[in-house]
């Protein structure tokens, strides 16, 4: 069972401030929290305005641990409540101001922006990750913004816990895929583990026949197999096998994330002989998140898009970078969940593998249509830290057009202005394709991690 996030409320008001409406509103606010999937809520069932109540409250939320603390400034508030529980707690804060009403007499009635103000500068200068939401309870702006926070958080604390297990290293000559595995867990959080080619291709060899056969049986349910250019029933077999193998390692280490070093060495008739492009996207279908080519951090950004759309990310190349649109594709691993409408995904043999047309397996469809945002995990220049590039754009109606896994994209910026940044500032030639724009929780991850964005619009 998943665990809830929780969430402490804190309704913050000033002494001799406090009506009916800012306890309707409070009332409200806290209903909304509580209302939403997967959440708990702590607190909040009375206005904090006196620091004693501040002490007690925070030794109950001290109990409680929540995950995210929500400050609702339902009028200017003690300056020294948020830092507190900021520091005691060390979990981010959202800063919840509201539209100041019309003065009734010329009276100041909550000035809750001005509260937002001085707690977000305590908590720039510690350090502490902090939103802000400025909108009245009830409305869609403070549904969203708060839908926003939690989801970054849940991002945040997820790649805190994540592990990756790197099958066999990066591929020869992809620097692209080199990883700082010290420098990933310091400031990003994850944790590598690495495993060998040759565990995971003796599991493989060694699977009960029942363990061998309930593998075939997912991996025929995510495509059929092409009437001419299939693979044979061996090469089937070991791409079923390898599925298996390569969950068994998840038990093994603990892992929640793959990257795989896909060739040469699965490819060679001595080791193992096949292509494993197939086997990595039936391993993204059903949970199992893959990179291609060893690529540490661009599991990372497949992870971080995941848990920000609730929607499986495609590992890709761009191909093409001209004209009115990009061409995202990869050889033929992409979760067949991302097939477009009408389409089937098809096990084939590789197209380019030893010439193509010799060796299977790979899962052959174009991807669906809809709005996305291309984005890559990497190194700064000297090494000293992470960046991200981010683009939005239009994936558009795409028909197999190259053989593996293609999509064409429409992008904001236009293909001249984003090939300009992806040459000039050096970027890796990996990406996460994830559906929906997810530009703003990208740049409040960037933001709390210290990563720094280029985004390209």
């Amino acid at each position: 069972m998943a665990k809830q996030f929780k969430i402490g409320y804190l309704p913050l008001t000033k002494a001799n401030w406090t009506n009916e409406t800012l306890e309707a509103a409070r009332r409200e606010a806290r209903a909304y929290l509580q209302s939403l999937p997967g959440v708990e809520v702590v607190g909040g069932d009375r206005m904090i305005d006196f620091e004693e109540k501040a002490v007690r409250e925070l030794g109950f939320f001290e109990q409680e641990r929540p995950d995210l603390i929500v400050a609702h400034f339902m009028t200017f508030s003690l300056g020294v409540i948020v830092p507190m529980f900021a520091q005691r707690l060390k979990v981010p804060v959202v800063l919840w101001s509201m539209k100041e009403p019309d003065p009734k007499g010329g009276r100041l009635q909550n000035n809750s922006f001005c509260a937002a103000n001085m707690n977000s500068h305590f908590l720039y200068r510690m350090h502490v990750p902090y939103f802000h939401v400025h909108a009245e309870v009830g409305s869609e702006l403070a549904k969203q913004g708060l839908e926003k926070a939690i989801r970054v958080t849940k991002t945040v604390n997820t790649l805190g816990r994540m592990r990756i297990g790197v099958i066999g290293g990066r591929v020869p000559g992809f620097f692209t895929s080199s990883c700082d595995e010290m420098l990933l867990r310091t400031k990003i959080g994850p944790e590598v583990k690495f495993i060998t080619e040759h565990e995971v291709i003796e599991t493989a060899r060694k699977l009960k026949p029942e363990e061998l056969d309930s593998a075939m049986k997912t991996i025929l349910s995510d495509a059929t197999v092409h009437p001419t250019d299939g693979p044979s029933d061996e090469q089937l077999r070991k791409s079923a096998a390898l599925f298996a193998a390569v969950g068994k390692m998840k038990e093994k280490f603990l892992v929640d994330t793959f990257a795989m070093r896909c060739w040469p060495e699965f490819i060679a008739d001595d080791l193992y002989g096949i292509a494993v492009c197939s086997t990595i996207g039936h391993l993204t279908n059903h949970g199992f998140l893959t990179a291609c080519e060893g690529d540490a951090y661009g599991a990372v950004m497949m992870r971080m898009a995941q848990e920000l759309t609730g929607d499986l990310p495609f590992f890709c190349d761009m191909i093409v970078m001209e004209g009115d649109y990009g061409v995202a594709w990869h050889c033929g691993a992409a979760p067949g969940r991302l097939c477009r409408p009408g389409c089937r995904p098809q096990l084939c043999r590789s197209a380019t593998v030893e010439g193509g047309g010799v060796k299977g397996v790979t899962g052959e469809f174009p991807l669906k249509p809809g709005r996305v945002t291309l984005a890559r995990l990497g190194e700064k220049r000297d090494g000293d830290g992470f960046r991200m590039l981010i683009a939005t754009g239009d994936a558009l109606d795409t028909e197999l057009f190259v053989r593996g896994n293609p999509v064409r994209i429409r992008f904001d910026a236009g293909c001249d202005k984003l090939r300009e940044v992806v040459i000039g500032q050096g970027w890796e030639h990996h990406y996460a394709l994830s559906y929906g724009d997810i530009v703003p929780e990208l740049l409040d991850i960037c933001r709390i991690l210290d990563i720094e964005p280029a985004v390209v619009q």
